[in-house]
Formats: structure tokens, sequence, C-alpha cells
């Protein structure tokens, strides 16, 4: 069993490779107690953790001096005998923010409950719910905790219902605390940008507080919802890291404070600076699923575990390991610039070069010349689609291919005709001109007049497309906050329940067509999270396709998601965002460790480039199953150097692919390139080099590589075991 009471109030979570222990102290208050590689059931904690006696932490506590009590609670209150960060702060109806939650009991269930408001949650069986209460405002929080011991995860929610008679607000409600006794930690976040998605950004540990997170109602590309605290010794294969990724799409915070003790406390959850919640009596509200990682063996385990976790758990298993298609998308290529006849051209012009879906981004749509104009209105526009998107589609077919197409649901120009008949369906501030961004406003989802619409809308535009494949952007972020059909005492919620319209919206219309694969977008990578997964198996990774920086992008990127999850596509050189010329052997490999595709326009590209791509694509193919099912073993990274080098290699040993990127090529000093991953013992041809050698010399020799011809160039090996 992963659940294990080992007393009255007391439990042990046990994984694989790791021990997850806590219950409740002498005072009924739920104490954290350890987390780490995994120790014995019968391990005595009750000594480890003693308080400082009478303290900040236990004040409160009446006869506290010369007792043990908790200064590592699993779930903070705010306003309560102490001053560090908390998970939760309720308001009652006199104004007064004080908590006290005391254990109220346990159970088990056979398998985890979906969270009811539509936030996606990993699939997932028995789960440990702990009760707490407070007595004084009759308020319940139930902790939910799922093992999943194989990929050495633990889920972490809460649900906090109103029990009393009278309503109360929730100013903050976290998913997960965690307590450490010391802070010998580094603080690993991923930060971003548009066009620089998830760099890593690690942080030594120190006394105050390092928090990240946004108020854009979105993900974003600036910090991913994603936090890990790292001991100083750890590399890619070795050392104790703590991983928390949130399964959340809206604004997020994640934090890890040390106080005046040396302790650390990391968090995540819903940002509380956007956030407020009010519970009538009766009501409950669920905060988003924590999804909690220990590894013994430094990053690398970690990503691994996350990567088996999310294709197990999290996306769509009619997807998870089936070949993705090789796309061609408009964008790059045409931009808002085509018609009919060009369209046409271009289906025709990449018939046969293995590419198998193409996929007409925007512009297809109202009066949609540019960005400015047409965005809400989803009808064809004839005038340059005179036989509309099933002409296209057809002609797709007749060519041997798929036909894919771009939405972008949840948003509406001022310049539209449906914003003429709705100028009141959009999230603006009260008699106030409205923010604009990218031309466009946001569609007011928490009302259910304008979710319907869409859902209609879009039901009916993906059912006469003709579509096989459905690219869904987001380009902009949330910001006057204001909803007209809330009341002002409910305005606080209006982000929070965006992105719950946003999940209804995207389970809808992925139910209603379960045979069509969505890809996920937001200004390329700014709304990857784990929650997406849950409705697109791909994501567009960032809208920055230059080879040397998706080097980098990539790299933050799968750390905690799978390469199946990354569309990486080759465009044209030089680059249209930095003017970057690379090789098409470097955009290519570098693509090829995610899901390969392609942008550029076919009018422009010889016959021999077309043969080139089409070569590429069949090697692909010939690797693809690594990309969708194999572990991720990294050397070089190329955010502390001048190379990146990994391994992506199968379940039994048996296959691999080692891509190996150079940024600048020096004039002196030999290039090597080792493996990781592989079996020692055995012997692996590697079939571009016409060479044969055993595992251990792969990995800790490596191969002498000839001079790269220039800079930002990278190599692809395929290994296969002959043993």
């Amino acid at each position: 069993m992963s659940i294990i009471q080992i007393a009255e109030k007391q439990f042990h979570l046990r994984g694989k490779d790791f021990s997850y222990v806590f219950g409740a102290d002498h005072f009924d208050y739920l104490s954290h107690k350890y987390y780490g590689s995994a120790i014995s059931e019968d391990a005595d904690l009750r000594y480890f953790y003693r308080s400082h006696v009478y303290n900040d932490y236990t004040a409160h506590i009446p006869g506290v001096r010369d007792r043990f009590s908790s200064i590592y609670p699993e779930y903070p209150v705010a306003n309560y005998g102490e001053f560090r960060d908390y998970a939760i702060c309720v308001e009652d109806s006199r104004g007064c923010r004080v908590t006290d939650l005391h254990y109220e009991g346990f159970e088990i269930l056979a398998q985890k409950p979906a969270i009811s408001s539509g936030i996606p949650t990993a699939r997932g069986g028995e789960t440990l719910v702990v009760s707490l209460f407070d007595a004084t405002l009759s308020l319940r929080v139930k902790l939910y905790y799922t093992v999943y011991e194989e990929e050495n995860i633990i889920t972490r929610r809460a649900e906090i219902e109103n029990c009393g008679k009278d309503p109360v607000k929730l100013l903050r409600a976290l998913s997960v605390s965690l307590d450490f006794y010391d802070h010998d930690f580094n603080v690993l976040t991923l930060r971003g940008g548009h066009h620089e998605e998830r760099h890593e950004c690690l942080t030594p540990a120190n006394y105050g507080k390092i928090s990240v997170g946004n108020c854009r109602g979105n993900s974003s590309h600036q910090h991913s919802p994603f936090i890990a605290l790292l001991r100083p010794n750890v590399t890619e294969e070795t050392g104790d890291v703590y991983a928390c990724s949130l399964m959340y799409s809206g604004s997020h915070y994640e934090c890890a404070e040390v106080d005046q003790y040396g302790k650390t406390r990391m968090m995540a959850g819903i940002q509380p600076e956007t956030f407020t919640w009010k519970l009538e009596s009766g009501e409950r509200f669920e905060t988003p699923e924590a999804i909690l990682c220990y590894s013994n063996e430094g990053l690398g385990k970690m990503s691994r575990s996350y990567h088996d976790f999310y294709r197990n758990y999290v996306i769509n298993p009619n997807f998870v390991y089936r070949p993705r298609p090789v796309v061609l998308n408009s964008w790059e290529g045409m931009h808002f610039n085509f018609d009919n006849k060009r369209l046409l051209a271009a289906i025709d012009a990449v018939k046969g070069s293995e590419i198998d879906t193409f996929v007409l981004d925007d512009g297809w749509f109202g009066a949609r010349n540019n960005d400015k104009a047409g965005l809400g209105d989803w009808f064809v526009n004839t005038e340059k689609l005179p036989g509309g998107l099933k002409e296209i589609s057809d002609h797709c077919h007749e060519a041997g291919m798929n036909f894919g197409l771009w939405i972008e649901p949840e948003m509406i120009n001022p310049d539209s005709d449906l914003y003429r008949a709705h100028p009141d369906w959009i999230i603006s501030a009260p008699d106030r001109k409205p923010v604009l961004s990218r031309n466009q406003c946001i569609l007011d989802l928490t009302r259910r007049d304008v979710l319907d619409y869409i859902k209609n809308a879009m039901h009916r535009v993906i059912s006469e497309s003709g579509a096989t494949y459905i690219k869904w952007d987001c380009n902009r972020h949330m910001t006057e906050n204001w909803s007209r059909l809330l009341p002002a005492d409910r305005q606080g919620e209006v982000q929070h329940r965006y992105i719950l319209g946003v999940y209804e919206l995207a389970t809808y219309l992925t139910e209603s067509f379960p045979e069509i694969l969505f890809e996920g977008c937001s200004g390329g990578g700014g709304r990857f999270d784990g929650a997406m997964l849950k409705f697109f198996p791909q994501y567009w990774t960032s809208d920055n396709t230059d080879a040397n920086d998706r080097v980098e992008i990539q790299y933050g990127t799968g750390l905690c998601f799978p390469l199946s999850t990354h569309s990486s596509h080759v465009s044209a050189s030089p680059n249209i965002r930095n003017g970057r010329s690379t090789s098409v052997r470097a955009r290519t490999n570098i693509a090829r460790q995610g899901v390969l595709g392609y942008e550029f326009d076919p009018l422009r590209v010889s016959e021999e480039e077309l043969s080139t791509i089409a070569e590429n694509i069949k090697k692909h193919r010939t690797t693809e199953k690594l990309i969708l099912e194999g572990d991720l073993y990294r050397r070089e990274n190329r955010l502390h150097g001048n190379v990146m080098s990994q391994t992506v290699v199968s379940k039994d040993k048996n296959h691999a692919m080692m891509v190996f990127y150079q940024a600048l090529n020096p004039h002196n000093g030999d290039l090597i390139a080792r493996a990781a991953g592989l079996d020692p013992e055995k012997h692996y041809r590697i079939e571009e080099l016409d060479m044969t050698l055993r595992g251990s010399v792969l990995c800790n020799v490596g191969i002498f590589l000839e001079r790269m011809p220039g800079d930002f160039d990278a190599v692809l090996f395929t290994l296969n075991a002959i043993d």
C-alpha cells in the first residue's frame, strides 16, 4: 500500500523511492514530519522536530511551554500565532481574518475524485483525505493526497467548505505548503517572456522570500507554474530535488520563504493578489492540483518522473503514444497574405514531401486581413476563400494530406460584427475605454451566454471544416478583471471564473471531437502548463523557431514536460524573429527533439529543399517512438556553456537518439559528444557513423566529432543495441 496509517492521526505516504510522513500533534494541529528518501514504516519521528519554546510559531497555543508542538503545519493559516507565509486566509462576516484549523478525521478513497468545478486533475487511484475544522468559523478544509509510487509523485489539493450560516470570503486558498527544517537549497524557477519561454533561473535560498508567478489571468510566458528546491550538490544525476508543478492555467503563485530560524517553506497555488472567493453557507471551493516530485538522483530523475506522470495520468490516452502528424503551418510562410489560389498551390507544392497535414493559420475568417479586425466573426471570409474551408480540406485529402485549422475562441476585435452586436461581452472596466492588446479584447467566459455562444460557434466551425487538427491560440493576457454580470462582492472571482470557462470550453470541444488532435498555443508557449495538457497532447512551445533559442526554450520546457508535448517546427532561415541564419541540419535536429513540423512558404522552396524535407521526415519517423515514450537524459546544458547534449533512450535501453549542439565554433579544442542513460554493457550501432561501441564507452569516453562547418549547428545520432 502507498497510504499507511502508522498510528492514530499519523500517516506515511510511501512511493518507490520516497516517504512523506505527517500527522496531528498533541494539540490536533496537522504537522509535517518528513519528506525525502524512503524510510521504514516504523521509523519514530516524534522527537525529530522540536519547536523553539514559546516562539512566533506557537505563542497562541495554551500550555505550549516545554512541550512539543507543530512548527511545520501541513496547511498553515493566516493571522493566528505565526508570521510566515500561509496557505489559507478567510474573512468572516465581521471582517475578522483569523482561522484555526484542527484535525477532525480522515478517509481513504479507492479512486481520486475529480474537481467538481472542472479544473483538470490527473487520473489517479487510492487517495487519502484528511479533514481539518475551525469550530469558530464552522469551516472545514479537506486535504487530498494521491500517491503515484512508480513515478515518485504525490499530488495535493485542498477543498474548503463553509459549514456555517453566514457567508465567508476566501482571500487566499493555495494548493500546497511544504516545510523543511533548513535552508540549504537553491531555488529553481522557470522565467521567460514572449520568444524566450521557460529559461532556468537558479537562486540560492536565503532569509526572506523568493516568489514568482503572475497576475495576467494566464499561466504566462513570464513565469511557469513550477518551483523546485535543490540541494547545493544537485547535478543531472545526483542530489535531492523537491519540485512542484501546479496544474493551473490562470494567475499563479509560487514561493520559497526562509524564516528567522532558517526554516524553509515552499508553497504554490492560485495568485492571491487577483483572487477572492465568496463562500455562501454550504458552498465549497476546490484548489488546483499541485504535483510534488521528489528525486534523490538529481534533475534528470525529476524530469523523467514528471514525463512519465504526465504521459500516464494527464495527457489524453487516445493520443499520448499515437504518432503525431507532421504539419506545415501557414503562418510564418504566409501570415495573412493568402487566398484560395495560393493555398491550393501550396498544398500541391508539398504533395509527396512526407508532410501529412496542412494547417491554415490566422486570417481565414471574417474581415481578417490583418490583426486589427474580424476576430470573433467565426464565418469564412469568402472573398479569400470562395469555396470555403471545405474546398481547402478536400484539396488536402486529394493530395494525400489532412487539414488543420487555427482558432482563437477566447478573443474579439472591437472591429468585428460580434463586438458591434455585443459590446458588453468583453472583460473591461466600467465607464472606461477598454484596454487593447494585439488590437483585441477578451470575451467574458464567466458569463453563461457568452460561453454558450462560443461553444456553438466553435462546434459549427470545426464540424464544417473537415479538420483533423485544431490549433487553439490565445494572444493576450487579462487586465481589467471586471465582469458586468457579477456583483461587486464577487469581482475578485473574475480571473478564476474565466479560466473555469476556458476549461469548460476545452472539455466540450475535445469531447465533441474525440478524434481531432487539439494543439495548444498562447502567443507561442504562454499557457504551456499541466492543466492544458489534459486537453492538448502537444503545445506550440514558442513563437520563436530559431534553432539556437529553441535549444534553451526546449531545455527548460523539458525539465517538467515530456518531449512529446513540445511542438517544434523547422522554419526558414534567416529566422523571422531575430534574423539569425542556421543550417537546415541544425534546425531539423533541434526540432526532432519534439513533435516535428514546418513553417515556410512552399511556393518559395526549391524541389531540392522539398526532397531534403521528405528525407528528414522519414528519418524522424524512425525515432518518433523515442520522443513519444522514451526517457530523457541530459549532459551539457546550453545555458551554462557553448554546447548542449542530450539522449533519449527507450525503456528497454535498446534504442536511443543523441543530439549534440554547438553554438559558436571555436578555433581550437576537440568536440566530444557523450551519451547518457545507455546500458553500459550493451553494444550500440551508431547508424550515422557506421560504428559500434559499448554503452559505457559512449557515456564515459564519448565520440570525437569532426569540426562543425560553422556556428549554430547540431548533429543527431541514432543508436540501436545489437546484443
